[in-house]
């Protein structure tokens, strides 16, 4: 009978180097037997590579070895580094003292000669080496030797989905892993990482160099984008184009003029599902959010819906201009007039607040459920504020049954206050109305006098977005005082007409930047009116307060004394609860209560 036997005769590799009685260094196995005999006046073994360098001192000259001790780089270059297993950067210096790179690869052939001012492996892709010839151009190469991009750049990037490139004048461009080109090298800008969902590209446009040996794009050319694998979504054809997609929008501009710090006329249009939905004939947009967006046209502010949800453009909501007595006459009031003790006798400052704005909106007027008292509320806050708290009559913008557009107007005012003082302004923003909930979302809205309570993410004004809008700003600071509850009842007008509000606990804000928030009511409670007084409960012990100090009261003692009374008071008459909240932003935790109106 035959028997058959296998043996597995194992190969041994080198593990470490060692050092003999005559101080020279060879490479040793994992039983100490040596692989390379003690020769080297240096060695170095690199256990993640693979490789083993090797050197004399007398001719300072190093080569490398593999993990079985064959020499798979002779001993002639000036220098090397080890980076992978794939391959070894080798160094040659000239009699000038000039070195240059080349690449030899782990089976011991050279890939690229030593005629690179620099070489490296590629962190985010390591089959790839980055090349600086000679004349400083750099350039892509394979492990095999192959040109994936020619060395004629200033400057390379390699990402996940291409290699992005840019050349002696600042023009950028894309080629892909396999050389092919993506995008031609003819683009102004676009970022290193995509804004949103996708690339801006700016096309022609005239380059400046910042100062720092990179370019910039300056003024001009025409703008599209592309998405992350560098294919053309917006044809560079528009002269400007916002940064961001919301909604699956982006805003594009035709005959406007984009520099660094943005576009300037022209008009505005829309671009969705591969063609420009929205045409350009805007002065002003904003993005859309909740299906809706602002626009401006001929000094008119209106509302247009999201054509890719509603199939067309449009028109909800418009508005000219601010309501004001001037051009549309005083609102009339269905309620009595102010004729309590916090309406007389109203101090007076002795210093003007120059520096300080006050934005005051009182809707009381709503169609189906008008909200008592109200415009006592916001006309008595508004002498409170000039008199008391010592604003010019000129820093004070008031709204009556302010509309959507309105509403609009006065952020966007705000806007302008907050960039012409350069921070150096402070803001408040007072509101009296009915504020409701969105029930999915559980998020607070203002609800604008010609706003439906059934549509409130389309015709109300979001109060999250109102609250990132003035974080925006930059302010000294901002107080924002609402006299209104964002709960909601099931579409029960009757409560809304007896109540200031209306019951769906929302969520509650955070407001952002240097700013303070202090409301009426806090979860699903309703805020309150004081018949006996006219006026709503917290308007009332926030006047008082304002009437007792003179107007020289910090927030702490402003919102200890209203948030008490009103709980107490809202039990004794209303026999309901009502709990006024403050919520500071995260710069103001530790400073907000010495903060003061004036």
């Amino acid at each position: 009978m035959l028997f058959l036997c296998c043996i597995t005769i194992s190969v041994a590799q080198i593990v470490a180097v060692k050092k003999d009685s005559n101080g020279k260094y060879g490479f040793v196995d994992s039983s100490d037997n040596w692989i390379v005999q003690p020769q080297y006046d240096f060695a170095y073994w690199n256990e993640k590579s693979e490789f083993g360098e090797i050197k004399m001192y007398d001719d300072k000259k190093c080569g490398a070895v593999d993990k079985n001790g064959k020499i798979i780089v002779n001993r002639i270059y000036n220098k090397i580094d080890i980076y992978h297993k794939e391959g070894i950067i080798v160094t040659l210096q000239t009699p000038d003292y000039k070195s240059f790179d080349g690449v030899i690869r782990s089976d011991g052939k050279t890939i690229l000669p030593c005629d690179y001012f620099r070489l490296k492996f590629t962190y985010s892709d390591p089959v790839l080496i980055e090349a600086t010839n000679k004349e400083g151009k750099c350039g892509i190469y394979s492990l095999e030797g192959k040109e994936i991009v020619p060395c004629e750049y200033e400057y390379i990037s390699i990402k996940r989905h291409g290699i992005e490139v840019e050349n002696s004048v600042g023009y950028r461009g894309v080629y892909g892993k396999d050389g092919k080109l993506l995008l031609n090298v003819e683009y102004a800008e676009f970022p290193i990482s995509p804004v949103g969902r996708y690339n801006l590209l700016n096309k022609g446009g005239n380059m400046k160099d910042n100062g720092y040996g990179n370019f910039t794009y300056s003024n001009g050319g025409k703008w599209g984008t592309c998405d992350s694998l560098y294919q053309i979504t917006i044809p560079c054809e528009y002269d400007g184009i916002s940064d961001y997609a919301w909604e699956d929008l982006i805003a594009v501009n035709k005959g406007g003029i984009t520099n660094t710090k943005g576009t300037v006329g022209g008009k505005w249009g829309f671009w969705g599902d591969g063609r420009e939905i929205i045409p350009c004939q805007y002065d002003e947009v904003s993005n859309f959010q909740n299906g809706v967006a602002t626009v401006k046209l001929n000094g008119t502010v209106q509302l247009i819906k999201n054509p890719l949800k509603d199939g067309s453009q449009i028109q909800i909501a418009e508005s000219s201009s601010p309501l004001n007595k001037k051009e549309r006459g005083p609102v009339v009031s269905r309620y009595p007039a102010p004729d309590s003790d916090v309406d007389k006798d109203i101090p007076t400052a002795k210093k003007q607040a120059e520096n300080s704005f006050a934005f005051i909106i009182c809707n009381e007027n709503y169609p189906d459920a008008p909200v008592p008292y109200s415009l006592n509320d916001g006309r008595m806050f508004k002498e409170y504020c000039q008199k008391a708290l010592g604003l010019p009559e000129k820093n004070i913008n008031f709204y009556e049954d302010a509309t959507f557009g309105n509403i609009i107007t006065a952020v966007e005012k705000m806007k302008q206050v907050a960039d012409a003082y350069d921070g150096d302004a402070s803001i408040i923003f007072y509101y009296a109305g009915h504020g409701f909930p969105d029930d999915k979302q559980q998020s607070a809205y203002l609800l604008p006098i010609d706003g439906n309570a059934s549509d409130i993410t389309t015709t109300g004004y979001s109060l999250a977005k109102f609250y990132k809008e003035l974080a925006a700003m930059k302010l000294k600071s901002a107080v924002v005082f609402l006299d209104a509850c964002f709960s909601g009842a099931k579409r029960e007008d009757q409560m809304l007409a007896q109540s200031r509000g209306v019951a769906i606990k929302v969520k509650s804000d955070v407001p952002e930047g240097k700013m303070v928030v202090f409301s009426a009511a806090q979860g699903d409670e309703t805020a309150h009116q004081m018949e006996e007084k006219h006026h709503g409960l917290f308007t009332y012990f926030l006047l008082k307060e304002l009437q007792a100090t003179g107007g020289d009261v910090d927030m702490g003692t402003l919102t200890e004394y209203v948030t008490k009374q009103v709980k107490r008071q809202s039990v004794v008459i209303n026999n309901k609860k009502q709990t006024p909240t403050v919520i500071p932003s995260q710069a103001l935790t530790n400073t907000w209560q010495t903060l003061k109106l004036r």
